[in-house]
């Protein structure tokens, strides 16, 4: 009988403790803010392109990922510009042009993007 008192206080000290710390540690959490719009790729690297739905104004590019179509290694971001349209559907059309630039290895890459942007919005 002592064994099965002990286990059932276990139990609950277990479920007490893992209730008061698992909601706090979810309550930290954040939560991503960037919403994926679709993709471009060209002969060497895949763009991935992101923006922010909770502002009111969704034009301006919050992210811009980019991979290596060869390695498919996600590459260092320096610095991006641009932004975005809705073009069809859940569709985005680049604003004129987004600049990216990012290190490939060593070297700085700055590319100059325009056009559709393929894929669609994923929620």
């Amino acid at each position: 009988m002592n064994k099965r008192v002990l286990y059932l206080l276990l139990f609950v000290v277990v479920v007490a403790v893992s209730s008061i710390f698992g909601k706090g540690a979810d309550a930290k959490i954040a939560k991503a803010t960037f919403t994926e719009i679709g993709f471009q790729k060209d002969a060497s690297y895949y763009y991935t392109f992101y923006i922010n739905l909770s502002k009111e104004e969704v034009t301006s590019l919050a992210y811009i990922q980019v991979q290596n179509n060869a390695t498919g290694q996600l590459l260092k971001l320096d610095n991006f510009k641009g932004d975005v349209a809705y073009w069809k559907g859940s569709q985005f059309m680049i604003k004129d042009t987004a600049t990216v630039s990012f290190f490939d290895g060593d070297k700085l890459v700055t590319k100059k993007l325009i056009g559709v942007i393929e894929g669609g919005m994923k929620m």
